[in-house]
């Protein structure tokens, strides 16, 4: 998409800059005909109808398009029909002339999810091209860095561009991760109730593909809290050789798949114990592992961590090497910028995003990183200083999680309905009965009564949100107000959560929800009555 980084004498990224001009289609176009172009156009991910006098009237979304032709006789029914019948009769409009600051303004705080099925861009009322989120991103990210290296003269407009690429993507983490949530938890709980193997690798492709889709949301806002400087690292005790422990087993199941061989190896004192954030080191790991995965189609992945004492500091050094193609000697830099990709890479699919949140979370520990010129295949390591700590006595055992029985009572608050038929349903399997609300208001009515040992809270509800709806459970007062209260939410954010605490919120669980977390945290508020009691399942 040429121009996605382009920039007017204006200093100002415009829609046109970012919109190309792909060929719009009559009302009267047939569905056949936009099933052609979608087929042979694969970039092409939404397609403008025009009226004669080239004035926009709908869109076409690629993605919902092709569930329609997808299903049963549905080629049959819609190949002969007219676009206007599978056209959107009301996306965004905006004029080419807008700025991106202006077009995140005003569109984030009326249509946010509209952004997802793309935009019409025109010109004097005529068509002029057509957006997409991705390209956005990618022009929203482009503006940041290109702004960054010119600080004194264009300082406004990248903080600017900065912060208005953070409020796109928040909005977007949330409008993606509420169906997402729907979607992988319907999947996981007919995974563990389904009587039919046959059906179990249609169930784990919906698992791998949500997942993937996951990551892929994961990286987008992990790039943006790095460029913002909010990538926040939760230092804690950690011994350095279990780093690798669940490397392997996340990853062998793909690799036996391809035919590949994981081997991972730790080169370093036994017991030695650091001070890192565990999280942020296996999630440059596994991106590392799992990029090289994707490359390798024959031979394996190996994994070195090795750890060099020197007094009270370790170097810590990692390296993952692959027998792929390899990458090309003028690209072993650029790799780790956002959005780019080798060609071997653009075949594979993907953003280009998880090699360049790797870059920023190992730069963000003080480290570096690098990909290496090798025969054979492809080598990226990094290097990051660390403070070492004594051993401890005797490691903590694992708390014994108090299992939610028939005595709990949940109340669910979610203003979705496939939320609250997922909640539900984890709860009958945790053996739990549960009564279920769609609005603040009645939660903090239903709460009031005092028969909820439990609530699990939605935050972004029309009318009292979740954030309301829990400050007026605690200062109800009495024993219904000290009901511990957890937060389902698709907002990732970490200080997101910190403030959901401060609330009067026990814990939070992360949406899409994963059963055995959703399971922990409420043992885990449930051990003590609620009362203290914090709970984390991100």
């Amino acid at each position: 998409m040429s121009g996605a980084g382009c920039f007017p004498e204006t200093g100002m990224t415009l829609l046109l800059d970012i919109a190309p001009h792909i060929s719009p289609v009559s009302p009267n176009t047939p569905g056949a005909e936009l099933y052609e172009r979608f087929q042979n156009e694969p970039d092409t991910l939404a397609i403008a109808v025009v009226d004669q006098a080239g004035a926009p009237v709908g869109l076409v979304e690629r993605n919902a398009f092709l569930v329609l032709m997808a299903a049963q006789h549905g080629y049959a029914l819609w190949s002969k029909r007219p676009a206007s019948h599978m056209m959107k009769r009301d996306p965004v409009v905006a004029d080419g002339d807008t700025t991106l600051a202006e077009f995140f303004g005003s569109v984030l705080a009326e249509r946010p999810s509209e952004l997802l099925h793309g935009f019409i861009v025109t010109r004097a009322g005529r068509y002029a091209g057509v957006g997409t989120a991705l390209a956005l991103l990618q022009a929203s990210a482009a503006a940041a860095s290109s702004h960054a290296e010119t600080m004194s003269r264009l300082a406004s407009e990248a903080g600017e561009a900065l912060a208005a690429k953070g409020r796109f993507l928040a909005v977007m983490s949330h409008e993606i991760r509420t169906p997402l949530n729907g979607v992988l938890a319907v999947a996981e709980i007919v995974r563990r109730k389904s009587q039919q193997p046959d059906l179990a690798p249609f169930i784990d492709t919906i698992l791998e593909s949500g997942g993937a889709l996951l990551r892929l949301l994961n990286d987008a806002l992990d790039l943006s809290r790095a460029e913002a400087a909010g990538l926040g690292l939760d230092e804690a005790p950690l011994s350095a050789g279990r780093i690798l422990e669940d490397v392997s087993g996340l990853w062998s199941a793909q690799a036996e798949l391809k035919g590949l061989e994981i081997r991972a190896v730790y080169d370093g004192p036994a017991d030695l114990w650091i001070l890192a954030d565990s999280v942020r080191l296996r999630q440059v790991l596994n991106n590392l592992v799992g990029n090289a995965l994707k490359f390798t189609s024959q031979g394996g992945v190996d994994v070195r961590l090795a750890a060099v004492v020197e007094g009270d500091d370790v170097r810590l050094a990692g390296t993952v090497t692959d027998t792929g193609p390899g990458i090309p000697g003028d690209r072993l830099e650029a790799v780790f910028a956002p959005f780019q990709q080798t060609e071997e890479g653009m075949r594979h699919g993907g953003a280009g995003l998880g090699l360049a949140v790797c870059r920023q979370i190992v730069e963000r520990m003080n480290g570096t990183i690098s990909a290496r010129p090798r025969e054979g295949g492809a080598e990226l390591a990094f290097e990051i200083p660390l403070r070492r700590l004594p051993a401890p006595e005797a490691e903590a055992g694992a708390p014994q999680a108090v299992e939610a029985g028939e005595a709990v009572h949940v109340l669910i608050v979610d203003d979705n309905a496939t939320n609250r038929m997922v909640a539900q349903t984890l709860c009958e399997m945790f053996g739990c009965s549960s009564e279920a609300v769609d609005n603040g208001e009645d939660a903090v009515e239903a709460a009031a009564s005092g028969r909820f040992d439990l609530v699990l809270m939605d935050i972004k509800m029309p009318g009292i949100d979740g954030i309301e709806a829990t400050r007026r459970i605690r200062s109800g007062g009495g024993p219904a107000s000290q009901a511990p209260i957890l937060a389902l939410t698709a907002n990732a954010d970490p200080s997101d959560a910190a403030f959901y605490r401060m609330c009067g919120m026990n814990g939070v669980v992360e949406k899409p929800i994963k059963p055995e977390r959703l399971l922990a945290a409420m043992n885990a508020v449930l051990q003590v009555g609620g009362e203290g009691a914090e709970a984390r399942a991100a």
